[in-house]
């Protein structure tokens, strides 16, 4: 039997374990994750007006210069930053810029047929952005674009250094070096005189306005 002081004694003790608890339960904090918004993801439609490739190849005895033009494509940009996209280049708008005519128009149908590009058969190329490398800042407007190559029925993998000469979220403009082998895309190899007297280096300066 517990004397009446030990009871006391106990119920006192009960008490303060019971008020403990309670405070514990009170104080406690329930934390959730935080459930951060995700930024919004612009899609930038390609300005084919606005953009251009000019294109430039070496051979033995000489240089030739053109252009290409873009004919569709849209850029994904993300908190101000290029993220993917994809442009489709109109290969029947070959155009040499450094002849006269009738060189000039000889060379575009050369280039146009089965000896070269084939764009009967090919008439689009296409490159697919992949991954977007940005520069460590504070020059974030140099960047390096690995993506897919579509030409001449053949896909390559290709990276190349950019610049974003503007980048105001709704509305970007870039350039581009890029120097493309085209024996890789199997371009001018069937013929022995165009495989070894021209260059297999295709030089691309690329300008690209998407908004």
């Amino acid at each position: 039997m517990l004397t009446k002081s030990k009871q006391k004694t106990m119920k006192t003790l009960l008490f303060c374990i019971l008020l403990l608890v309670n405070n514990s339960i009170i104080n406690c904090k329930v934390y959730h994750p935080v459930n951060k918004k995700t930024s919004p993801v612009s899609i930038l439609k390609v300005d084919a007006a606005q953009s251009l490739v000019s294109w430039h190849i070496a051979k033995l005895t000489g240089t030739h210069t053109g252009t290409l033009k873009v004919f569709l494509g849209q850029l994904t940009v993300q908190r101000k930053k290029l993220t993917g996209g994809w442009i489709l280049i109109d290969m029947n708008t070959m155009d040499v810029t450094d002849l006269s005519q009738p060189d000039k128009q000889k060379l575009e149908t050369n280039l146009k047929s089965e000896n070269f590009f084939d764009t009967g058969r090919y008439t689009v190329a296409r490159f697919d952005i992949t991954e977007v490398i940005y520069a460590v800042a504070p020059d974030t407007s140099a960047i390096t674009i690995v993506g897919n190559l579509t030409m001449h029925g053949i896909t390559k993998k290709i990276d190349f250094k950019a610049g974003l000469l503007k980048n105001g979220g709704n509305e970007l403009i870039a350039r581009a070096d890029v120097n493309i082998n085209r024996r890789d895309w199997d371009i001018a190899t069937g013929d022995f005189k165009y495989n070894h007297f021209i260059s297999p280096t295709i030089a691309l300066h690329i300008l690209l306005k998407a908004s």
